[in-house]
């Protein structure tokens, strides 16, 4: 009886044995799994975050950032100053508010991903290549190119954009380029922007690019990116207008701006933008227009920064001197002050005259093809005679 006891307190004890030992192995499984759980908790979490703030993909060098947004086909600009990176242009809703419009005849193709657009991105060690397709009518594409302003410079500091456009329609028309950057260095000064010509604006303004009036920098006074409108190796565009955001999305190449309006409306408040609007160009079947220009950074307030120009570097002839960019007084008013941008050649009667007799010769031959063309002249009309008469 107590040999049997024995055993069957023998069992037990070795069953409570086997039955602990299980519960232990049992527990550092939960603990594993509970370890990887959180790992993956954390993982999405990393992953969301990223989604949140638009990084597909990142090609930064020297001072130059630029980030991917496959969700909207933007690409993102931010200054690299030490540790920390500042955005250049808004960043907010994926960067919908950076992008490329596609102008044929009185109709614009928005080129992102969510517009009516094929879109895909190509990415390389110092460049981004976005290519926009719209079945049937065009193909765009934009390179991006991180470089030096100067060979001598110690680090990145410009970016080279290049637009090729290619008619895919089967016959001829006409195309423009509208480009949009919702620049927000400047947003929280007194005076959003500054240009060659003009140290403070502070309100809608236009820019007509010359050799006197070549860049346009946005600036917190201690970041800046630079936008050169004018020079060697850039396609200058026939205007460069900062407005408030919500008025720039709805203006055509042929929108007449109001010198002076507000940065506010409704829906943003103090939100400014610059958008670079190109001459519209005919091309036959195939045919492919080119526009380039350039974008420079800086960890400084960039002080005429605007001379160089050169797409790539090109040496200096020896007896080659520079003038500094001329400062142009605050004006008080503002529409007399649109004479220092636009081309003293053009403010003439005979000028107005050739603009005219240019509109009608398009008009005879074929409106429909020359549309858009002719609101280009006609625009360029009323804006030449609105400077003429502020002068009587």
């Amino acid at each position: 009886m107590k040999k049997s006891l024995l055993i069957f307190a023998a069992l037990v004890f070795f069953a409570a044995a086997q039955s602990f030992a299980q519960e232990d192995i049992d527990y550092d499984t939960e603990v594993q799994e509970s370890e990887e759980t959180v790992r993956e908790k954390k993982e999405k979490v990393r992953v969301k975050r990223t989604k949140r703030a638009g990084q597909d993909v990142v090609v930064q060098k020297g001072l130059v950032r630029m980030e991917t947004v496959g969700s909207s086909g933007a690409v993102l600009f931010y200054v690299v100053n030490g540790k920390k990176v500042f955005p250049a242009v808004e960043t907010k809703n994926y960067g919908e508010s950076n992008y490329i419009s596609l102008y044929v005849e009185n109709r614009e193709w928005r080129l992102n991903k969510r517009g009516n657009c094929d879109y895909h991105f190509e990415v390389g060690d110092d460049s981004i290549t976005e290519i926009f397709t719209v079945k049937n009518v065009a193909e765009v594409k934009a390179f991006y190119t991180i470089g030096k302003m100067d060979p001598k410079d110690e680090l990145e500091n410009s970016v080279a954009v290049k637009y090729s456009l290619r008619n895919l329609t089967g016959k001829p028309r006409a195309f423009a380029l509208k480009a949009v950057y919702n620049l927000c260095l400047g947003e929280n000064r007194k005076a959003h922007f500054s240009s060659a010509l003009k140290s403070e604006i502070s309100g809608e303004h236009v820019v007509f690019p010359s050799p006197e009036e070549s860049w346009i920098i946005s600036s917190d006074s201690q970041n800046a990116v630079e936008v050169i409108l004018f020079g060697e190796g850039v396609t200058p565009p026939r205007k460069a207008v900062v407005a408030n955001k919500d008025v720039i999305e709805l203006s055509t190449p042929a929108t007449s701006f109001t010198p002076g309006n507000s940065f506010d409306s409704l829906l943003s408040y103090n939100n400014s933008s610059l958008a670079l609007y190109w001459n519209a160009v005919e091309l036959g079947e195939k045919d492919v227009a080119n526009y380039l220009y350039k974008i420079n950074f800086s960890i400084s307030d960039f002080q005429n920064s605007g001379k160089v120009y050169a797409q790539e570097p090109k040496p200096e002839p020896a007896a080659e001197t520079k003038e500094e960019p001329k400062e142009q007084a605050a004006d008080s008013d503002v529409i007399a002050s649109e004479i220092d941008y636009i081309d003293p050649s053009k403010l003439n009667a005979e000028y107005v005259q050739q603009l005219i007799n240019h509109i009608n010769s398009l008009e005879q031959s074929d409106p429909s093809l020359n549309r858009m063309k002719i609101q280009q002249l006609q625009t360029e009309v009323d804006e030449v005679l609105q400077v003429l008469r502020s002068r009587k």
